[in-house]
């Protein structure tokens, strides 16, 4: 399959382009626009329901490659194909081979990649004036009383009171039609007859769909930015042994709102109504029905502060192979190590306004005011974890051809591995 494309992850390349494979994306805020996938769906319950992803031979996480690392690959799917590794290979397998080193002098490769998003559905929503008439309209359907009388009704049209009688298009205010997103990639490979050679580094910067005010000191923009490296070495230390050292790291930055959670704003934008609250008070106060995504949107993203999630995850490997037809023609042996770790780190910036509804005009023209929800002091805090996981792998393998007509192979395989949180 052609997975040369660029993407925020090879996951999203797989649905449609590899036979069954099924992929599956529930969003597409950058961070969380990475597609969920299943080989022949999903075959188990009650535990992992994904494939093992091997890359260059080792578990991996497919969301950490760049597509332009990848040399082949390929989906085993049948019993026999996936038998040797037990039951890790349940859910089906995914080997991927990266590129590596070749003979000749160095072939040097750039790519960038500019590319514009867009909101193409999204519901047009109302305005104040429509939506009263048709929540009185409802009311009379049902025998009650209106919602809003005549003078009511000319206040709203003519927009005389913002305050008690706004006119908001949530969708205007915090969603942009369109998105920004920017790839670099550069990558090179060559060696000669003892030693080639692959080496690469990208980065992708990506921002999301919401507006946000360049003069407010807590607003946070959305966006998601990856970097990632991979060196892949291979040496002839005799005519029967080469030995292989790769090494490979990628990190995710996910920045967000100090409330963390984007789908208060689009529930928020999309359920409150155009005549419920104002963008902000003429008293400077900010508005709120209640918390969650009864709250501003606008306040969401501008107000509450911000709140930074970064992933790396790394891996140094090294393999020997060695042929021994020496000793006996068509055996060969495989060694492979490999180190793990995942780091975690998580800081947020967080505050939380007081945030008010008026509920009537005094007669000197002033608004009555009942605090919604309470105000937070500015505070700082941060989380850190760290994963490491040891592998090591081994393969005797043994395949030759008698008179021409008769084929004889086995294979014998070792795998260890040990892992934790180490804090």
């Amino acid at each position: 399959a052609e997975l040369q494309t660029p993407t925020t992850s090879v996951a999203n390349l797989l649905g449609g382009k590899v036979a069954g494979v099924i992929s599956m994306q529930t969003s597409g805020e950058p961070g969380q626009n990475i597609s969920e996938f299943w080989v022949r769906g999903i075959g188990t319950f009650g535990a992992s329901s994904g494939a093992l992803v091997l890359i260059d031979g080792l578990e991996g996480n497919i969301n950490s490659i760049d597509p332009a690392d990848i040399e082949s690959f390929s989906v085993l799917k049948d019993a026999s194909a996936t038998a040797v590794y037990g039951v890790r290979g349940a859910n089906g397998v995914v080997l991927i081979t990266t590129k590596r080193g070749q003979e000749g002098k160095l072939n040097l490769t750039v790519r960038t990649n500019f590319s514009l998003s867009h909101i193409g559905k999204v519901p047009e929503y109302l305005g104040a004036y429509d939506y009263a008439l048709l929540a009185n309209e409802a009311m009379e359907v049902r025998g009650e009383n209106p919602l809003y009388r005549p003078m009511e009704l000319a206040i709203i049209k003519n927009h005389l009171d913002p305050d008690m009688y706004p006119d908001v298009s949530w969708q205007d205010e915090v969603l942009k039609d369109t998105s920004f997103k920017q790839s670099y990639y550069v990558s090179g490979r060559g060696g000669g007859s003892l030693a080639r050679y692959f080496l690469s580094l990208g980065g992708n910067s990506e921002t999301a769909a919401y507006k946000f005010d360049k003069k407010s000191p807590y607003a946070s923009n959305v966006g998601y930015n990856s970097y990632n490296f991979r060196t892949n070495l291979d040496i002839n230390l005799t005519k029967f042994t080469t030995v292989y050292f790769g090494s490979d790291g990628h990190l995710a930055i996910n920045n967000q709102p100090g409330t963390a959670n984007t789908d208060h704003i689009w529930m928020a934008q999309s359920e409150l109504n155009p005549l419920y609250l104002p963008t902000v008070y003429s008293n400077g106060m900010f508005p709120a029905a209640g918390e969650g995504s009864s709250s501003s949107p606008y306040v969401m993203i501008n107000k509450t502060g911000k709140r930074k999630n970064e992933t790396y995850k790394g891996k140094a490997t090294l393999a020997i192979n060695q042929d021994l037809s020496f000793l006996l023609d068509g055996l060969k042996i495989r060694a492979q190590g490999a180190y793990d770790v995942h780091n975690y780190f998580t800081e947020r910036r967080y505050i939380q306004p007081a945030l008010y509804m008026a509920l009537e005009r005094r007669t000197d023209g002033s608004l009555v005011m009942r605090e919604m929800v309470k105000p937070t002091p500015a505070s700082y805090s941060k989380t850190s974890n760290q994963y490491r996981k040891y592998h090591f792998e081994s393969t005797l393998n043994y395949e030759n051809i008698f008179n021409e007509d008769h084929r004889v192979s086995g294979l014998v395989y070792y795998y260890l591995s040990d892992e934790k949180y180490t804090k």
